[in-house]
């Protein structure tokens, strides 16, 4: 008796941690190529790009949109006890324990690249900037990914 499985990748579960070392290996060569100005032009660009219906939810719903986004990522990741995040009215403050890319490199043996904090700075300015907000990393720990930013409403100070 022959059977047919009807499978489309939709029906597995997605993850995509080797994401994470590809484009550690992407920004790692912009940036031995071109220094930190490529790596912050290369990610400049593709944030403006991909991230633009992102930018467009925030001009229309405001900080709750970045916050919904950051917490299914990290849902996604499978690593929602990673992040805690504090919505007002003016500010969203995101706490981030450790990157689950991160985490899962250094698993495989692989140290991030000098540019894989940019992932995060640069990625989140390019965001906010196009959103009309403001962004402040006040911290990253190199060695986990921890980090702590926020995105703000420009005439919050």
């Amino acid at each position: 008796m022959k059977q047919v499985m009807d499978r489309r990748a939709a029906d597995n579960k997605y993850l995509h941690r080797d994401f994470h070392v590809s484009t550690d290996v992407g920004v790692s060569y912009v940036g031995e190529l071109y220094g930190d100005n490529g790596v912050r032009e290369f990610l400049t660009v593709f944030a403006t790009r991909y991230y633009s219906p992102l930018v467009e939810k925030t001009k229309t719903i405001g900080l709750k949109a970045l916050e919904d986004h950051i917490l299914h990522i990290y849902e996604v990741e499978e690593a929602s006890d990673a992040v805690v995040t504090e919505l007002t009215e003016n500010e969203l403050r995101v706490k981030i324990a450790y990157c689950p890319g991160v985490k899962f490199m250094k698993a495989k043996g692989r140290t991030p690249s000098q540019w894989y904090i940019e992932l995060t700075r640069t990625v989140n300015m390019v965001i906010a900037d196009n959103a009309g907000l403001g962004f402040e990393l006040i911290s990253y720990d190199e060695d986990t990914g921890a980090a702590e930013y926020r995105f703000f409403r420009r005439s919050f100070l």
